[in-house]
């Protein structure tokens, strides 16, 4: 079970004159999810990651440039013990251009993908469950439960990845979930972007956390 953690009230009016006998109808839709608790996640300095001024001169004009590596920590509180996943969506999926399902979009300068970055929860970065290690699994759809292995993220909420006592395979119920992230940015060849403007990185990625 998922939380968006938005209701969605929706109406369709139906609206005619043309006949005293004609039937009018409207139709209400009240939707939402009831889950047992709620859990509320929160990452480190408000969720930014800043670059800060890159020099233009540091960038290769033929090839993508990386950027060092960042972290970024983050907690999940919860009312009550509960079984939950991670999946993540990016808001800028169309600008991360030849990064597949992993890729994350850092915005367009026009049309030119300004580049792309990774994000990835690693087994042994320290997640934990209640203050104790946790193992990291993951799984596509309903697809059974693994391992996590290299930790990259979807970019489309296709993965999700959960927390398990060392040793199993199973979702554990915590209400206190820590982790951290890397988030690993490669700006793209500086040939396809207009170099005679700034250039502002524009990434943006929404946590969503899944009710198991």
């Amino acid at each position: 079970m998922s939380f968006s953690r938005k209701l969605l009230l929706g109406s369709l009016l139906a609206v005619s004159a043309n006949s005293a006998f004609a039937v009018d109808t409207a139709e209400l839709r009240v939707i939402g999810t009831i889950a047992p608790t709620a859990c509320t996640p929160n990452f480190a300095g408000g969720g930014v990651i800043d670059y800060g001024v890159i020099p233009t001169a540091s960038l290769s004009p033929t090839v993508a440039t990386p950027l060092q590596v960042r972290t970024m920590s983050y907690t999940i509180t919860c009312d009550a013990p509960i079984a939950i996943g991670t999946s993540w969506q990016d808001s800028r999926v169309s600008s991360a251009v030849g990064g597949g399902p992993t890729g994350f979009g850092l915005g367009l300068q026009g049309t030119a993908s300004i580049g792309r970055y990774t994000l990835a929860q690693r087994p042994g970065s320290g997640a934990t469950g209640d203050g104790a290690p946790v193992d990291l699994i993951s799984r596509n759809g309903t697809a059974p439960w693994i391992a996590v292995v290299g930790g990259g993220q979807n970019n489309a909420g296709a993965v999700v990845q959960a927390y398990a006592a060392p040793g199993t395979l199973i979702p554990a119920a915590y209400s206190i979930y820590t982790g951290t992230f890397e988030v690993a940015p490669s700006i793209s060849p500086t040939s396809t972007l207009d170099m005679s403007n700034s250039i502002t990185l524009d990434g943006l990625a929404t946590m969503t956390v899944r009710y198991l």
